[in-house]
Order: C-alpha cells, then structure tokens, then sequence
C-alpha cells in the first residue's frame, strides 16, 4: 500500500499539468470561430481564435474610421460566432434655405442628418438626394458623395369665399398647391392671382366661387356663373350689355341679391322729328345753253322749313315719358331761278316711215274738223280757214296766238301727216298739254281725240318763240 501510494503522489503532479495542458489545448481549439464582418453591405466571413471585436477587425483586415459607424459599439468581448457591422462615413452635402454645410458621417437616414444641424422637418417639407425627393426616413445610397436638399413647404395665406385659412405646400406655384390640396379652381372662379404666380412667403390669395345667376331681360331669362361682387359683373359675366337707358334692378353698383336674381328694364328712347315745308317759288330766265323746250336749274329753290322735335321713352314696349315738344326754323324758303332753253338744234328722226328733218317737237292734244264739223251750235258749214286756205287736210288750227307766232309754220303731227300753222282753232291746254285742231275735209275726215307729237320742220324761221305760250 505504501509503495502504491508513493507511485500515486510520484505520478500525480506531472499528470495534473498533462490535463491541464491538455484542456488548454482543447479551449484554444475551441476558440477558433468563424465571424461575419459586413461593411457597407458587403459581407466577409472571418475565421479567427480571436475573443474581441477589435481583434475580429484585425483579422479581417478592417480599420474603422473615426467617423465610421461600428456595431457592437466599442471593443467587447466575443466567446461565440458574431455578427459586425460597419457602415463607413461618407460625404455628405446638406444645402438648405440658410445655406450649405458638408458633413462626412456615417448616418444615413437623412432625418438625422438633418437634426444634426438643427434644421427641423415640418410637414410637407420637401426632401431630396441628388435632385430626386425622397422620404425623409429612408436611408440614403451608399455612395461617395450626397447632395440632401431641404425646400421648406412655403405658407399660402388663403381666403376662401370669406373664410381665411393658412396652407403650407411644398409646391412651386399657386395652382400646383391647390391641386395638391385637393382645392379645385374652376374657369368662372375669380381668383386673386394668376395660378402661375411662384409661391413664397408673403404671397396671400383671394378665391370667390361662382354662384349660379338668372338676369331676366325683357321675355327672356338668361342663366350664368358669376364670382363677381356686384350687380355689374356679374351682368359682365353672363354677357348681358346695358343699352344707353336701360334700367336694372338691383341697381349695378349694389351687391348681388342671394338668391343670384336681376331684372334688366330695356329703356328705349324714341326721337320724333316732324316737318312743314313752306313752298319757294322759282324764276325763270333765257337759258341760251339749253336746248329749246328744255329748262335747265341755274339756282337751286329751298322751301322753309319748320321741325318739331318729340322725346318719348318706352319702358318693356310701353311708354313711360314724353318730353315737351321743341320747335325751330331749319330753313328759310329761297326762290329757285330755271333757265328756258333758246337753243335751236336741228335733228331728223323717222316718223310714219318718212325721215324728217326738225328744229322742235311737241306732246299735244289733237282733235280734227272739216268743213261741216265746226262745233257750231247752228251746224253751219264753213270752207275757209283764217289764213285764206281752204280747209281741208294738211291745214291745222291752233289757239290765236300761235297762229300770230307760228302763220305759215310746216310741221308734221305724227299719226296726220304734213301739215302748215293756217287757222285759228283748238281748245289751248288740255289737261296741262297743248290742244291742236287738225283739219279736213269731208271727204277724208277722220275723228281725232288722243294725244301725239308735232315737229316743227326746217327751216328755222329768223323769230320763234323760245317759250310758246299758253293761251
């Protein structure tokens, strides 16, 4: 026993420090574990006996920045696999309304990037990396260099039909905002600004809505939108034009009524002009550039005239004043002066198929006699004319003092034939035209009572009439 137990306590103390090397042994191989190590998204497995992050790192052949972002924090202690990560500092420049400031940090949420600079984000604010916007609390690209820019909402003073509310829009124009808060604008509204106008920090705008309008004009009703204020406008907007007198009610400088109802009275002014004339009379005078038996105007006649001026206005058709008649002279009556023509002019004409050559011809009344067909009361027959030539055909008669004028004058009445100016005869006028007799005999006598023409025939005698007179 003795000898076994001085074996034991001889064998004890080398074996104790074979286990324990042995254990060590066991607890280095142990140790050696495989670590994830991810930078910027990028993962790297490590194998490694080592028991802290910075170790894992080193292994690795990862240095971290002062400005890197390492998780876990600080240098702990690994006894199992783990996971590190290390998101690098970038550069980062932040542009806002105050300016630009450059940041290299490793956060990527540009809400905190923000805060890191005191700029606050408020609703509707517009965020944007490299010119696209983006939701503030979305982590940024992993990229060498950043441009985050803050376009801070811009407050809109708004006064809708009377009501004032204030919006604050991330938009750069007026009617981009109001689209984006959902407050449509249509073509009848009146709006303040143009919908183009860029926003900013003063800008306050005015919108009236249209309401529906009823004018009745005379029998008709015509309906509109109007954002107008006044009577005026809103007649402007549904395109009704007040003519000189017209009337409406309310009247158009007076608010609209509420219920979107105005009356147009059409107001017409009728202007009556009534005229008495006071004839002139005219003079007459030796035209020797007109022609024989034409009259020629040397002075025009004016007769006086007197006008009476009457104002009447007519409401809807019916009249509703009358002013008092106004009276005046226009003109003062002034004789006209007419030329009787004196020029002989020698022309042919054709008449019953015979050329004739004349100097003046005449519309006259023509009745015929013969011997036995005088007119007397008594029947008595007579067969000499005043000239001494028997009468029959080819002698005419004419009033006495023709016949002193024109004795022995050839002319031809158409319809007769040739004839000679030989007796006393003829009623003078007939109804305003000259009266011949043409004579017969009872032989060829023919009854005459209608109207026709008689040439004076050449030659011109040295003395004639420029007038023939009336009897």
């Amino acid at each position: 026993m003795r000898e076994f137990l001085f074996k034991f306590r001889r064998w004890l103390f080398p074996g104790s420090v074979l286990l324990i090397l042995a254990g060590l042994a066991l607890i280095w191989g142990g140790l050696n574990q495989t670590h994830a190590v991810i930078v910027a998204g990028e993962v790297r497995q490590v194998r490694t006996r080592a028991l802290r992050v910075s170790g894992v790192l080193r292994a690795a052949g990862v240095s971290v920045g002062q400005d890197d972002r390492l998780l876990p924090e600080g240098d702990p202690w690994i006894w199992a696999p783990a996971t590190i990560r290390i998101e690098p500092a970038r550069d980062v420049l932040i542009r806002t309304p105050q300016g630009e400031e450059a940041l290299h940090s490793a956060e990527r949420i540009p809400a905190n990037l923000l805060a890191a600079l005191d700029v606050a984000i408020f609703p509707h604010d517009r965020v944007m990396v490299n010119g696209a916007e983006t939701d503030p609390q979305v982590p940024l690209p992993r990229e060498a260099f950043t441009l985050l820019q803050v376009e801070p909402a811009m407050p809109l003073a708004l006064v809708l039909d009377g009501r004032e509310v204030t919006l604050y829009s991330d938009q750069h124009t007026l009617g981009a905002a109001l689209e984006a808060a959902n407050i449509p604008v249509s073509p009848q509204d009146w709006v303040s600004e143009d919908l183009m106008t860029p926003l900013d920090d003063d800008l306050t705008v005015t919108i009236r809505r249209a309401r529906p309008i009823s004018v009745l004009v005379g029998d008709a009703t015509l309906t509109g939108l109007s954002a107008g204020t006044t009577v005026s406008e809103a007649l402007a907007d549904v395109g009704v034009q007040l003519q000189n007198l017209d009337q409406v009610h309310p009247p158009e400088d007076a608010p609209i009524p509420p219920d979107g109802e105005i009356e147009v009275v059409q107001v017409k002014e009728q202007v009556i002009i009534l005229k008495e004339e006071v004839p002139y009379q005219n003079v007459y005078i030796e035209d020797p550039e007109t022609v024989l038996d034409q009259i020629s105007v040397v002075e025009p006649g004016q007769p006086g005239i007197y006008a009476t001026r009457e104002r009447v206005q007519y409401a809807q058709g019916e009249e509703i004043w009358r002013a008092e008649p106004e009276s005046w002279q226009a003109s003062e009556a002034a004789d006209g002066v007419l030329g009787y023509g004196s020029k002989v002019e020698v022309r042919t004409e054709v008449v019953d198929g015979q050329e004739i050559e004349y100097w003046r011809k005449i519309s006259v009344y023509a009745t015929s006699y013969s011997p036995c067909n005088l007119g007397f009361a008594d029947n008595r027959c007579g067969y000499t004319t005043a000239s001494g030539l028997p009468l029959q055909k080819g002698v005419i008669g004419v009033t006495r003092n023709w016949f002193n004028m024109m004795r022995g004058q050839q002319v031809y009445v158409q319809g007769y034939g040739r004839a000679t100016v030989a007796d006393i005869g003829g009623g003078g006028l007939y109804f305003n035209h000259y009266w011949i007799d043409l004579g017969y005999s009872e032989e060829d006598y023919q009854r005459w009572h209608h109207w026709t023409t008689m040439y004076f025939l050449t030659p011109v005698p040295g003395w004639y009439p420029a007038v023939l007179p009336w009897p």
